[in-house]
């Protein structure tokens, strides 16, 4: 798949009354299939560079949205407005169950690029375990 995208997402998360964002600019592959937009990217594990893990964002044509990382924190989140979803989580402990509440979904995408913006909670055993958005933006490399 060819990366001829430039991808930056910003991640934000809020924990009791505290705040975090992490940002990342990468280059990333985008692609429709079946109805479906692709966003695909590679992560840099932060302790070691030479590791990295693939990222794949799948919006389908419900605007339900898929975010699954593989590595050793996998995990498949199921994003679609309106809904709760239970999802496995895997940790280097082993696997937890989280609830994944999205509040907003704001897609503007076309075959050059464009936006996704989600806002979503995250519970544990239906415990509010943090807030979060992200923010993906992405730009077609002429």
């Amino acid at each position: 798949m060819e990366e001829n995208y430039i991808l930056s997402v910003l991640g934000k998360q809020y924990v009791n009354g505290e705040s975090d964002k992490v940002e990342l600019k990468t280059t990333a592959a985008y692609v429709m299939k079946n109805g479906s937009r692709y966003i695909t990217y590679k992560e840099y594990d932060a302790e070691n560079p030479n590791i990295h893990y693939r990222t794949t964002v799948k919006i389908d044509p419900n605007n339900i949205v898929t975010v699954m990382k593989g590595g050793t924190e996998s995990h498949n989140l199921i994003l679609e407005k309106g809904v709760r979803h239970k999802c496995e989580y895997s940790t280097s402990f082993g696997y937890i169950t989280l609830g994944i509440y999205t509040d907003s979904v704001k897609i503007d995408l076309d075959n050059s690029g464009g936006s996704l913006e989600l806002r979503y909670s995250i519970d544990i055993q239906s415990e509010l375990a943090s807030t979060n958005e992200l923010i993906l933006n992405l730009q077609e490399v002429k």
